[in-house]
């Protein structure tokens, strides 16, 4: 029994009676935009090869244009379904109908079927219905008491899982939880994937989704704990596991074309753990005596989520991830009655799909990521036949994906009050598809925050702030083993939930400080490409006009508007000649483009003296200190304050010669395989100088020409403030050639990784 679900059933009984009452030259630009074909969605691939193609223009200042699509968007859904878990945002969002059911799955024993119905918002706030059907076999054993150290036992567990599940994702046209609850608890129009057969395939709607993930996992993991004290523990943890994830979904594109997508994924994850915490007594709230079972259950759930907010709690933990994916794709015709019976006979009507991707995996196990193009492509190709033959079509588009990472996560918990998870890592993806001798080299490095304020038990979280920071440096290779220039990609997304609304429009001002600096070459900046935060936010700019909106020190009174919630896209775009520019910017250009970024005294110190200052090739800067030490006396303080200008200067000149040296390194990587990594790392901040981000971002974007790069900027709030419309904007700045191509053709600047991650709930 859940005790949170069961309160929520209660309210949505409560709501529905109220309702029934009332660059390399051997590649041509249409080779490689052709590296991709075969989906209607676009790809990394799609992005490069617009770049290559794309010819100088006037840059266009920013214009804002009606939010672009995100649906389709399975990164930025990722991120939209995180901002949104675990927080209170509507009364009966987290409405669920839980129902027990049985089914006839033959040959496979020993699996339970659980059905439940819930509902999830897409980022521009319509409401999608969702049927899931579980289904999962499991068994495993504990060794306990391994090893013991005063008392503290070591354990060791090993484990194994099949899991499924069948997803219909329906989108509605409500923007509203509530209204919604009668189509909740309408039990007859529940669907699920299971049994399949041709009228219910020929009954799905326009962007209805249906999904069968499956997971076979075997892991082994061990741990030990600790009690310091009555009331706290600090435990270490170690694990590894292995999954098999084969899935198939299927999504109506339109009335003529429905889209399958098999997906075949091995996936081997070490990890390992450190933290301290407290538990939460359950006596503190005068639960009573457990003298039943359903009382026991209903003490245990709710300790449980009292744990989970009103506990202290520190962490850190580690991974290293290697896998392989493979994904198939092919558009039918759901009109067709050959063409749907050859799917439902591929599909098997029952759970035989789980065995059938299983033995197709099979053929998967010997397909390295060290093959050259040629084998790649013929295992493959091997695979495709294997989905092709069965239903009689050709692959509309078939690829894999090899890739290994690493990252280190931390948590923060103090009840009630802050809740604080981080995580950065650096990670590989090596593409290739069918019927080309390209392989799509990806290295990304990622940053990611969530932080959340006043958490309650059983409410959830009410105020919310999450980042979500991505660095991609591409490149391909053709079939010669010859590795291009690499282009590169920064991905942000942002979001608040019960935020002021300058907070908001802080997302959008940040960005500014970035497009700012474009073009620059060290001198000043350049407004012609910054968004308009006042036509954004029209009451914020009249009231930081109005000179009565002030305190009595003359600083502006903080609006007190809270925002449901706010969220932003941003993708800043450089291609291969403006990745260049930046490795290949002297010395002398990075010095300047450092000073450009920097504000307060510390500019106004190193500005006075910077005419003296000589930079060699390897960013080592020379001055005459006597004479700077002359300039700047008027900056000197002596006694208890004591402060010599010098020190600022000194700090400059350390942090230039760190910013060249790592341009020098990427520079001087030994091929562009290399240089590629090495980029990306940089960009991170993980390098001498380390500034990465935002930091590094304005620096560099300085160096290179506004006709070489392209930026997007998608912002959507949901304001619940009466006489305010909501924002959904687009902007998108510098080359236009680079929009026409971009924009139309990709929802983020990541759509490959894209493409081959897991999907969201609410994409395919």
């Amino acid at each position: 029994m859940n005790y949170h679900k069961t309160t929520s059933a209660v309210f949505a009984a409560f709501f529905l009676s109220l309702n029934s009452v009332a660059s390399v030259p051997a590649f041509a630009a249409d080779e490689f935009a052709s590296f991709f074909e075969g989906s209607n969605r676009g790809s990394m691939a799609d992005l490069i090869g617009e770049m290559k193609a794309a010819k100088a223009v006037d840059p266009k200042a920013p214009e804002a244009q009606p939010a672009q699509p995100q649906t389709g968007n399975n990164e930025l859904l990722h991120f939209w379904e995180d901002l949104k878990s675990d927080v209170f945002d509507d009364i009966c969002k987290d409405v669920e109908i839980p129902l027990d059911q049985s089914f006839d799955i033959g040959s496979i024993a020993g699996v339970e079927g659980k059905f439940k119905r819930y509902m999830k918002q897409f980022p521009d706030n319509k409401i999608a219905v969702i049927d899931e059907v579980g289904v999962k076999l499991h068994g495993g054993h504990t060794f306990s008491d391994i090893l013991n150290v005063d008392g503290n036992s070591f354990n060791i567990g090993l484990s194994g899982a099949l899991e499924g599940k069948s997803i219909v994702v329906r989108k509605t046209n409500e923007d509203k939880y509530c209204k919604n609850l009668l189509k909740l608890a309408d039990l007859r129009q529940v669907k699920t994937i299971l049994p399949v057969n041709a009228k219910r395939i020929s009954g799905m709607k326009t962007n209805e989704i249906w999904k069968f993930p499956a997971i076979m996992r075997v892991g082994i993991s061990g741990g030990i704990g600790a009690a310091v004290q009555p009331w706290a523990t600090v435990s270490f943890s170690l694990g590894s596991t292995r999954e098999m994830k084969p899935s198939v979904t299927l999504y109506r594109m339109d009335e003529k074309h429905l889209r399958m997508r098999v997906r075949l994924d091995r996936i081997h994850v070490k990890s390992g753990g450190a933290s301290v915490g407290t538990s939460f007594d359950a006596g503190l709230i005068g639960l009573p005596e457990a003298e039943g079972l359903l009382m026991k259950e209903l003490n245990k759930q709710i300790v449980k989520e009292f744990n989970r907010y009103l506990s202290f709690q520190l962490g850190l933990s580690a991974s290293r991830v290697k896998g392989k994916k493979i994904l198939l794709e092919f558009v039918m015709d759901p009109t067709d009655a050959a063409q749907v019976d050859r799917l439902v006979e591929f599909l098997n009507g029952d759970l035989g799909i789980i065995r059938k991707l299983i033995k197709m995996g099979v053929r998967f196990n010997d397909f390295s990521d060290m093959d050259d193009t040629a084998q790649g492509a013929q295992a493959l190709q091997n695979v495709e036949q294997v989905a092709g033959s069965e239903l009689g079509l050709n692959a509309t588009f078939a690829g894999s994906d090899h890739f290994t990472g690493n990252s280190h996560a931390f948590n923060a918990m103090i009840p009630v009050l802050l809740h604080r998870e981080s995580s950065a890592g650096q990670r590989y993806d090596r593409y290739q598809t069918l019927g080309n001798d390209q392989v799509l080299h990806v290295h990304n490095t990622s940053r990611n925050t969530s932080v959340s304020n006043i958490n309650v038990p059983i409410l959830g979280k009410i105020f919310k702030h999450n980042t979500n920071q991505n660095f991609y440096v591409v490149n391909y290779e053709n079939k010669e083993g010859v590795v291009s220039d690499a282009a590169m990609v920064y991905q942000r997304y942002e979001g608040y939930i019960k935020h002021d609304e300058r907070d908001a429009r802080g997302m959008v001002e940040e960005m500014n400080e970035i497009l700012k600096f474009a073009g620059t070459q060290g001198n000043g900046v350049n407004n012609d490409f910054v968004i308009d935060t006042n036509s954004l936010f029209p009451r914020l700019a009249a009231e930081e006009l109005n000179p009565s909106a002030v305190d009595a020190d003359g600083n502006p009174i903080p609006d007190t508007k809270r925002y449901k919630s706010a969220i932003m896209s941003f993708s800043l775009v450089f291609t291969k000649e403006a990745v260049r520019d930046i490795v290949t910017a002297p010395p002398a250009v990075l010095m300047k483009a450092v000073l450009n970024v920097m504000d307060g005294l510390e500019r106004e110190i190193v500005g006075v003296v910077q005419h003296l200052f000589k930079i060699d090739a390897a960013g080592k800067i020379d001055y005459d200190w006597k004479a700077a030490r002359k300039l700047l006396a008027k900056y000197e303080q002596t006694g208890e304050n004591a402060f010599d200008p010098l020190t600022a200067v000194n700090n400059f000149c350390r942090n230039v010669a760190a910013v060249v040296a790592d341009i020098a390194s990427v520079r001087n990587a030994p091929d562009q395989k290399v240089r590629a990594e090495r980029l990306s790392q940089i960009m991170a901040g993980k390098s001498k100088s380390n500034v990465g981000y935002e930091n590094m971002l304005q620096v560099v974007v300085q160096l290179v020409s506004t006709k070489d790069i392209y930026a997007s900027l998608n912002v959507q709030t949901d304001k619940r403030i009466k006489g305010e419309e909501n924002i959904a904007s687009t902007y998108g700045m510098y080359n236009t050639n680079l929009q026409a191509g971009y924009g139309s053709q990709l929802g983020s600047a990541n759509a490959l990784r894209d493409r081959f991650a897991d999907p969201s709930i609410l994409s395919d």
